[in-house]
């Protein structure tokens, strides 16, 4: 991003952390908030080390008979600040009977694109191997992330394709990352896009194409959940507008669901919540076990 849009929203990004740390009390991190009602936490799992670097999830399991479906959570921030434990927007999803896998993935400082996308698709296969013991479904994976974490969402659900990924809800996502960089694009700017593909946008073009969920859309693409808002200066709604259109083009079921006099970075209320987990909850029937 150019640098007042960068400065801006790291501002904002660190006033929501330490918002989050005077509520939780511990340094903003969802994640450390007791287990609710009904529902079990496992901390700090472990789902791979690339190149040594240990990545972890998190899992919220609501307490049931049988296993539950779950929904990969993928956090935000430019693909360079951001952890499994903060702004978890589906927070709620166990409450619905759907267990949610918070994930952590390598940033743009410690590895470049594609390694964020081989981090989230790791995390995918470690919970089709090892769910079942955690009380998981392994044939019932949803995707979900906002912001950057719903670029990868994204392509985690196209590039992985049904029945492998049921569903994906996607929160403000950049799904274009050659238009969204021309946007930032200024003479002697580095921006987000580039610190994550590794070098500017005219010697990595190839490489932007194909980390755009844009590219990836096909028939065999799961249905699509997306929320983006009216009024998001930071990614442009017709980022979202786009992937709808392919999709729906694709004869894929897909939803675009525009919020009035929001921005980017915004929390679902209750009402949105319950929309996500009943289409969740719809992907899943098919072919429950």
């Amino acid at each position: 991003m150019n640098r007042s849009a960068d400065e801006s929203w790291r501002i904002d990004a660190l006033l929501r952390i330490c918002l989050l740390g005077a509520v939780f009390g511990l340094g903003g991190c969802a994640a450390y908030a007791p287990a609710r009602r009904g529902e079990t936490i496992h901390r700090d799992v472990l789902f791979a080390s690339p190149s040594g670097h240990d990545l972890r999830m998190d899992l919220y399991v609501p307490i049931a008979q049988k296993k539950v479906p779950v929904v990969v959570w993928i956090f935000g921030g430019s693909w360079k600040i951001g952890s499994k434990g903060y702004h978890v927007n589906l927070r709620d999803l166990p409450e619905h009977g759907i267990a949610l896998a918070s994930i952590q993935y390598r940033l743009s400082s410690t590895a470049k694109y594609p390694a964020q996308l081989d981090d989230c698709r790791a995390a995918v296969d470690w919970l089709r191997t090892n769910g079942a013991r955690f009380g998981l479904d392994p044939k019932r994976i949803g995707v979900s992330g906002e912001s950057a974490g719903g670029h990868l969402a994204a392509l985690v659900g196209l590039i992985e394709g049904r029945p492998r990924i049921r569903a994906v809800c996607a929160l403000y996502p950049p799904t274009d990352l050659v238009t969204l960089d021309r946007k930032y694009a200024a003479p002697g700017k580095t921006t987000d896009i580039e610190r994550l593909l590794g070098g500017p946008l005219d010697q990595k073009l190839q490489l932007a194409v194909a980390a755009s969920p844009v590219t990836h859309v096909g028939p065999s693409s799961p249905p699509f959940l997306i929320f983006h808002g009216a009024e998001d200066s930071l990614v442009p709604v017709e980022q979202s507008r786009e992937l709808n259109r392919r999709l729906l083009r694709a004869h894929v079921k897909a939803q675009l669901i525009v919020v009035p006099e929001k921005g980017h970075w915004f929390l679902l209320d209750k009402r949105q919540v319950e929309e996500v987990a009943e289409f969740f909850r719809r992907a899943f029937q098919q072919g429950a076990s």
